[in-house]
């Protein structure tokens, strides 16, 4: 049997490359529908889908942090079942407080009390998405428990439901009728979704109430809501500045831009997904010494790969804009949020390190300034200045930079590294990935034509060939050691 013959078959017994291929094949779905809805929708309605996914985004930050908490705690604490069972049944007892949070928002919605999101007809279709979002609550933390079993079958559906419904429906819908399936595809996979993962998980689900143990959850979950909240109201809210203050199909112009840049890294985002709760467990209870080369090969593969995407597809966008030109104001737009993902990459890891090691409270911190940041930028841009819309998403680049060094620089600090400006800069920003990001953003503030776009492009490929090379033993190593990245 040939060497290539042999790691083929070993890496279809790998239950983490079967979930990423899974995943893999439901991105391009995903791609493929981003595609059509856009195409099918128009600007208009694509931005009151937009809209109706962005108060879906706020919902999923009003969880004080309960998911998350208890996804920390049962890594950590893998073995000890019967505490992982309490942990849980508190859980689920707290997402249910939850919901009658919720149920009141929606009530004071429907009743006029509060009126926004007028001109995207919001009250029509406030109902369906209060059930959804009160439903992805528990299947985030149902999720979560599953991903620390492994039982992946269940994670995939629950991932791949919506997606899978949507490129069904596709083909019989059109404007108005479209963005009403959309909403019923949405509202019926969540439902199945939760059924699915409540069969999948291997305790028994009960509530229990256990103030002791609620005390616990909320005190690390406190911080690790202030982190996640406010890290994903960063973009939010800059979806937010352009959906308030630009019309509805600029709004869509926007939309279409940001789903197309986030599809380029949604394989990037499966890995990070498995391998997440190995590295919290490392991250934990590892010697220093022994978690800087581990923290230094996950880093180095994946953003090494996030750029080389971020780069690729912003040379090849305008292939697509060829079929879609109602579209072509989408370009600037595109090319920002692609190049401001990229930037972002740059943090990976160390945000992980910090909440292993039991640093809550200071990346909720940062996170915080990075939130207040993001909305007083926005606010100059949207306010002052008056930029057009494609340029609000600056003001998230300019966070996601702050964001970054100061996750590395703590991080750094954490793993007794040299945390001086130059080293930290040297670290998470490398000169050979930042200067064809830089490269990239001058040509867009010259207005460049499309093809100048070849340059960042080949000077990335030019300066990171070694760790573009090193990436394909570290594939190898992940396919001959399912430990490396065991869930």
């Amino acid at each position: 049997m040939s060497k290539n013959v042999y790691i083929f078959k070993k890496a279809f017994r790998n239950p983490a490359i079967l979930y990423i291929v899974s995943r893999y094949g439901t991105y391009i779905i995903k791609f493929v529908n981003s595609i059509f809805i856009a195409a099918y929708l128009g600007p208009y309605y694509l931005g009151i889908w937009g809209f109706l996914n962005l108060i879906l985004g706020y919902i999923g930050q009003i969880n004080f942090g309960i998911p998350n908490s208890v996804n920390v705690i049962i890594s950590v604490n893998k073995k000890k079942e019967d505490y992982i069972r309490r942990i849980i049944g508190n859980g689920i007892s707290m997402i249910f407080l939850l919901t009658g949070i919720l149920l009141v928002l929606l009530l004071l919605i429907q009743s006029g009390s509060l009126n926004f999101g007028t001109k995207y007809n919001f009250t029509y279709y406030a109902p369906a998405i209060f059930v959804i979002g009160v439903l992805s609550h528990f299947n985030t933390l149902f999720t979560y428990v599953i991903r620390v079993y492994g039982k992946l079958f269940a994670i995939a559906v629950n991932q791949s439901l919506f997606p899978i419904l949507t490129i069904l429906l596709i083909p019989f819908y059109r404007a108005h009728d479209l963005l009403n399936a959309l909403v019923l595809a949405n509202f019926i996979s969540t439902i199945v979704s939760l059924l699915l993962l409540i069969i999948q998980i291997p305790i028994k689900l009960k509530p229990l109430f256990n103030l002791d143990l609620i005390k616990l959850i909320q005190k690390k979950g406190i911080f690790l809501f202030l982190f996640n909240a406010s890290f994903n109201l960063i973009m939010i809210a800059t979806n937010s500045f352009i959906s308030g203050n630009y019309s509805v199909e600029e709004f869509g112009y926007f939309t279409f831009s940001y789903t197309l840049a986030n599809v380029i890294l949604l394989l990037l985002n499966a890995i990070s997904y498995i391998i997440n709760p190995k590295m919290l467990n490392r991250f934990a209870n590892y010697k220093v010494e022994n978690i800087v080369p581990i923290l230094n090969d996950i880093r180095i593969s994946y953003i090494s790969l996030s750029h080389f995407f971020i780069h690729l597809s912003i040379m090849i966008f305008p292939v697509f804009l060829i079929f879609f030109e109602k579209y072509n104001q989408s370009a600037d737009a595109f090319k920002i949020v692609a190049l401001t993902i990229a930037l972002y990459s740059n943090s990976f890891g160390y945000q992980g390190l910090l909440i292993a090691r039991n640093k809550e409270k200071l990346i909720g911190s940062i996170s915080f300034l990075a939130l207040l940041l993001n909305i007083s930028i926005s606010v100059v841009l949207v306010y002052l200045i008056k930029v057009p819309f494609s340029y609000v998403m600056l003001a998230t680049t300019i966070t996601y930079f702050l964001y970054s060094f100061l996750s590395c620089f703590f991080g750094r600090k954490e793993l007794s590294l040299s945390y001086k400006i130059i080293a930290t800069l040297n670290d998470v920003f490398p000169l050979p990935m930042i200067i064809p990001l830089i490269t990239s953003f001058m040509l867009i503030f010259l207005s460049a034509p499309n093809i100048f776009f070849v340059i960042p492009f080949l000077l990335y490929i030019s300066l990171n060939i070694k760790d573009l090379m090193g990436i394909k033993n570290m594939i190898v190593k992940v396919i001959k050691n399912p430990n490396f990245i065991n869930i």
